[in-house]
């Protein structure tokens, strides 16, 4: 997963929601978005780099 996190480009940024149970606590919160050369979404959360789930719900600020 490492060289897929190097090939990374920024999208800007949004909220992101996520429900109790899927290892982050219920939240909306502000997020960088990050999409890799196969189209999938990332988001940095605590300074980690982390794929977003089904479950996720993301809303562009941009």
């Amino acid at each position: 997963m490492n060289a897929e996190l190097s090939q990374l480009h920024p999208t800007g940024k949004g909220f992101v929601v996520a429900p109790v149970g899927d290892g982050l606590p219920i939240m909306r919160r502000l997020v960088e978005s990050y999409t890799g050369k196969n189209k999938k979404k990332y988001i940095k959360l605590d300074g980690q780099i982390t794929p977003l789930l089904p479950s996720h719900k993301f809303i562009c600020g941009n």
